[in-house]
């Protein structure tokens, strides 16, 4: 068998923020559809989480509502820096939503009838706020289109009901909205593909086109204009960031390798034929793995302190090709 390359590669910070612009607590980073990235930070003392011997269990809202301060990095610097009070929910992803701001919290509560949690928080672009969604609970990722659609993964507890649903929002693993939070689409497995029991990985990658990775059996799906387009089986169970381009995708190891991202082609023969392996890391050494990761379209962004880095299809391209 062809041993496969492993590169140790050092990134250079693609952006740096100040110790200014990062005080307080990290609460979401994301990346939108123009390639940049987004930041919340809670001002206060977050309150997420209910922790006792047994378990810890992630809370919708903390005991007084947080204040956040919402950053977008691009390639011209700091294109948004807002503050927004007040907001009553813990907040794990933020989005540019057309020429507005969605945040929402990842859990949510349903109570019975038409009593339940409004996750989904829209914002106008100097922190006021605008109208609230229904998005579900149990959302993995949330990513947006320039187009102003929502696009939703969920993990099992989303899938299969926790936090009083019996009927899950994300019952389908995949979800499509509009801006105002109608459902527009949910996922339906075709041919050999297997419903979604936890969808680990999605990436937006143009208004037309997401791919995602999931439970059961880890495929590699792409939809274009909503209809599966491609399927290919991959070597790697649990990944949980990817990025795509040129018929190849980057992906991290996984449930067994999570420290390191691999190079995939992707054959027409629906194998995803793996060609090197990589081993990222920051200025000060430190280990740039999937934790750290958001994939969109042909790039890995990673936050690392206050570092943003970035790796893209190319770069994997250019090292695999001359060594």
């Amino acid at each position: 068998m062809m041993s496969r390359p492993t590169f140790e590669v050092e990134l250079l910070p693609r952006w740096t923020l100040t110790n200014e612009q990062t005080q307080g607590e990290s609460v979401a980073f994301d990346v939108g559809p123009a390639g940049s990235a987004y930041l919340a930070f809670a001002r206060k003392p977050a309150d997420y989480r209910i922790e006792t011997p047994q378990r810890s269990v992630g809370k919708t809202k903390g005991r007084q509502p947080q204040t956040y301060r919402v950053l977008a990095v691009g390639d011209i610097g700091c294109e948004l820096d807002v503050t927004i009070v007040g907001e009553p929910f813990n907040i794990h992803h933020v989005q540019p939503l057309g020429d507005e701001l969605l945040l929402a919290c990842a859990r949510c509560q349903y109570r019975g009838g038409q009593d339940s949690d409004r996750n989904g928080r829209v914002y106008s672009r100097e922190g006021n706020p605008l109208r609230e969604m229904l998005l579900g609970d149990g959302i993995q990722s949330l990513q947006t289109t320039s187009q102003a659609a929502i696009w939703t993964s969920y993990f099992d507890e989303g899938v299969f009901g926790n936090y009083g649903w019996t009927d899950p929002i994300g019952r389908s693993g995949l979800v499509a909205w509009d801006r105002h939070g109608t459902r527009e689409y949910e996922f339906e497995p075709t041919g050999p593909l297997d419903i979604i029991c936890d969808c680990y990985a999605m990436n937006v990658a143009t208004d037309r086109d997401v791919w995602f990775s999931y439970y059961r059996g880890f495929p590699l799906v792409h939809l274009h204009d909503r209809h599966v387009h491609g399927v290919w089986e991959t070597s790697v169970a649990g990944n949980s960031t990817l990025a795509v381009a040129y018929g190849y995708a980057l992906m991290d190891g996984g449930y067994h390798d999570r420290s390191a991202f691999c190079l995939f082609e992707l054959a027409r023969t629906g194998k995803a034929v793996q060609l090197a392996r990589f081993e990222l890391k920051g200025v000060d050494g430190e280990s740039l793995g999937a934790p750290a990761a958001r994939g969109r379209g042909d790039s890995l962004t990673f936050l690392s302190g206050p570092r943003l880095y970035r790796f893209t299809i190319d770069d994997a391209l250019s090292h695999h090709w001359n060594g």
